[in-house]
């Protein structure tokens, strides 16, 4: 018993909450390395990853993108049309266009802006919450939980499709 409750404060202590019923780990920016977790979770790809994110400014998740591309992971993105036109996300998206790795730029079907920030990891994972995949993410009060469970990525990954067809039929940069 005093094994079980040590076991539980330390995962209070670290902020990493977790369920047994959903399988299911919170993290939480500053407190956290929430980066060094996005760049792992992103690392355990090994047949797909599905990217839906508003602003992206991260050089080591490109790096980690461009490394699971290389090594045969289909890597897709759909990204804000106006976050993409900032001079920090052009660069991130010249170097995964000259790398191969597909994505597409445009809006919403209802708003000017996709605001989505989640990944759907190997059609069994989804990482999503209020993190943009933004190096400044980690600097400040943000969160991501990773839920391992197939019907949760069935649906994120729906959304995602939905998103990449509509955005097709927008003029890409």
């Amino acid at each position: 018993m005093r094994a079980v409750i040590f076991f539980c404060r330390l995962l209070v202590a670290a902020c990493v909450c977790s369920s047994a019923l959903a399988d299911t780990v919170t993290w939480f920016s500053p407190e956290q390395d929430t980066q060094s977790a996005l760049i792992a979770f992103v690392n355990g790809a090994r047949k797909e990853l599905l990217v839906a994110d508003y602003s992206f400014v991260c050089p080591p998740l490109t790096d980690a993108l461009i490394a699971r591309h290389r090594a045969g992971v289909d890597v897709s993105l759909v990204l804000d049309r106006t976050q993409a036109a900032g001079r920090a996300e052009k660069a991130e998206l010249l170097r995964l266009r000259a790398a191969g790795v597909t994505y597409l730029v445009g809006t919403s079907s209802k708003h000017r802006i996709m605001h989505h920030k989640f990944m759907v990891r190997d059609a069994a994972s989804v990482l999503s919450g209020s993190y943009n995949f933004t190096s400044s993410a980690a600097l400040e009060n943000n969160f991501f939980d990773i839920v391992t469970d197939a019907g949760r990525a069935r649906r994120f990954a729906a959304e995602w499709l939905g998103i990449r067809d509509f955005m097709k039929g927008q003029a890409q940069p």
